[in-house]
């Protein structure tokens, strides 16, 4: 078993070290692997600029003139955008350093989103202290630099403290005469297709399938190849006994290994063995003892069977135990996870409030499920969604989650000294969805005018991320042109401030495939600046000057790696280079600034 967890530990940290476009960032309710960026080779000039610079009614600059070009924020028209923010996504640590990253930053936009420094998780430690210290020299640094910062985020469902989190909500510890307690730390039946586990190996896949979990391996391999896990946030007991309860069946014959695993290093904590399983239901009950300090991961692995397993009625159990919890009633869990929430806004605030007055309050906060019919998508939930996040509003209510949010930020926003108006915004993606016509942006605006029928609540502006690509089938491309058209005259409607959060692209061709950087076509580049084009020019042309908020560009390069790996791992997103050296997409991205 421990030859087991070495070789997935070494498989895990070597993808560790696979560059993404914007390593710090988690972009949607799917789990991303954070990498850190490649160090290119120094480049004196990241972003040549001729002397004097172009104006922007340039006629003669072309994408096959790119050094022409002058910055970016040179281009935005002051006099009929006054108010306009051309941002960029940054890494916090990287532009801290001063380099090309920072270089690139503040030579061509005029505000920074960080990808994640100022998340919960960045901020907050498993016992619920807090170090603003990053947030604090990123905001002082950005200041110098004559930048303005967006606030990325206050409330959102993924990075946030989850160990600190769930602690506060486990209930009173109850201490028990003797060791004969039980505590259940894992329990699904998987009848409302939810499942609690995360997988890894072999292209290895779970869903919900028939009340059950299905986990599918599609070829033998190494035992260790293919696996799915949970992570708990407390450590198990060293000496401690555990017990596993569940159903299992095989489309054919094979065994299934479980264990417990020291995520730093990867290392074995104690082994519940093998089961053996065939086509019919086996009923399974497995105990092991903790045999080690600093586990936290109950892992499977099923590698060596070629198929699909089948797994109902899932327990795991703490046994021998001299002590359970006291459940907390459902509002005794809002109170105390509304006093988290007004420590950490407030806290965040002491630190930003006479600097930072834009952010999104909340982030990606509307799901994309129907379930009750009414023609709105609710909002995320741990009903369906990953058991890495924590979904604040499973427990503050649909109604009351952002009305806390926005309450907190500007009471503590005023209190520390906060004198620009503050913008709050609900961010979210897959707004400009053709496959939906807009759905989720019409029940992000239904959820608004929700939220805001209290007459107390103000919402100031809406975020869209708009993770494009285009498409070389010029139909889906048409189809998703008309879908962000809509999508900026139904936000425009509403009144309220637009931005474009988190701008990227990259490409798709007439097969539908994804087209990695490093077989992309002269063509394709052309047609992903005239989207670019597009994008931007139909920002100012459709959303009125006093709504313009503003544009970031997420990825400023393109991400390294391979596809599939990090954020848009492998693609071109960017609308410069690996190496700092512009794009089409950038003349693009100018053309449409300098339009009007």
């Amino acid at each position: 078993m421990d030859r087991l967890f070495v070789k997935i530990g070494v498989m895990l940290l070597s993808l560790s070290f696979v560059a993404g476009c914007f390593p710090d960032d988690y972009l949607d309710d799917r789990p991303v692997v954070e990498k850190p960026d490649p160090k290119p080779e120094p480049d004196p000039d990241p972003d040549p600029t001729p002397e004097p610079g172009p104006t922007p009614g340039d006629d003669n600059l072309s994408y096959d003139n790119l050094a022409a070009y002058d910055a970016l924020k040179n281009y935005v028209n002051r006099q009929v955008s006054p108010d306009f923010k051309l941002g960029a996504g940054v890494t916090v640590h990287e532009y801290l350093q001063k380099g090309q990253h920072y270089n690139l930053a503040v030579t061509n936009f005029n505000e920074m989103t960080a990808g994640n420094a100022m998340k919960q998780s960045s901020v907050m430690r498993q016992d619920g202290s807090m170090d603003f210290t990053q947030v604090r020299n990123f905001i002082e640094e950005a200041e110098r630099a004559g930048m303005t910062v967006y606030g990325h985020t206050l409330a959102w469902h993924a990075q946030q403290q989850n160990t600190y989190l769930n602690n506060v909500i486990k209930g009173k510890k109850v201490e028990l005469p003797s060791s004969t307690g039980e505590v259940v730390l894992l329990e699904a039946d998987f009848n409302d297709g939810a499942q609690p586990f995360m997988g890894w190996g072999n292209n290895s896949t779970r869903e919900v399938e028939g009340g059950a979990l299905k986990v599918t391996n599609p070829s033998s391999v190494n035992s260790w190849e293919a696996q799915f896990a949970r992570d708990f946030a407390d450590p198990f007991v060293n000496g401690q006994s555990y017990r596993l309860n569940f159903k299992i069946k095989g489309s054919g014959n094979g065994s299934l290994s479980a264990g417990f695993q020291i995520t730093d290093g990867y290392k074995s904590a104690g082994e519940f063995g093998v089961v053996d399983f065939n086509t019919q239901w086996k009923d399974v009950e497995m105990t092991c003892t903790c045999s080690a300090d600093g586990g936290t991961r109950l892992i499977f692995s099923f590698g060596e069977f070629a198929g699909d397993i089948y797994i109902d009625d899932f327990v795991f159990t703490a046994t021998g135990v001299s002590y359970t919890y006291e459940p907390m009633t459902p509002a005794d869990k809002k109170a105390a996870l509304t006093d988290v929430l007004d420590r950490w806004i407030k806290g965040m605030m002491e630190v930003t409030a006479t600097r930072v007055s834009a952010w999104d309050a909340v982030n990606e906060s509307v799901s994309g499920r129907d379930t009750n019919g009414d023609g709105y998508y609710e909002l995320e939930s741990a009903e369906w969604g990953s058991s890495n996040n924590f979904y604040w509003q499973d427990y503050l209510g649909s109604g009351d989650y952002v009305r806390i949010v926005v309450e907190k930020a500007r009471k503590y926003y005023s209190e520390f000294g906060g004198t620009a108006p503050l913008r709050l915004f609900i961010n979210d993606y897959n707004l400009e969805s053709d496959w939906d016509d807009n759905k989720k942006l019409k029940s992000l605006i239904h959820w608004i005018e929700v939220w805001e029928s209290d007459g107390v609540t103000k919402i100031d502006g809406i975020g869209t991320q708009m993770h494009v690509s285009c498409y070389e089938n010029p139909d889906i491309q048409a189809s998703k042109e008309k879908h962000y058209v809509r999508m900026l005259q139904l936000m425009a409607n509403t009144g309220k401030l637009v931005k474009i959060t988190e701008l990227d692209m990259g490409y798709v061709d007439k097969n539908g495939n994804t087209v990695p950087t490093s077989q992309m076509q002269d063509y394709q580049h052309r047609a992903m600046a005239d989207y670019y084009d597009f994008i931007v020019r139909k920002y100012f042309e459709i959303v009125p000057p006093a709504q313009q908020y503003g544009i970031t560009q997420w990825c400023t390069r393109d991400a390294g790696g391979e596809l599939g790996t990090g954020w848009r791992g492998g693609e071109p997103v960017g609308l410069w280079d690996i190496n700092y050296n512009r794009k089409y997409a950038y003349a693009g991205f100018a053309n449409g600034l300098r339009a009007r």
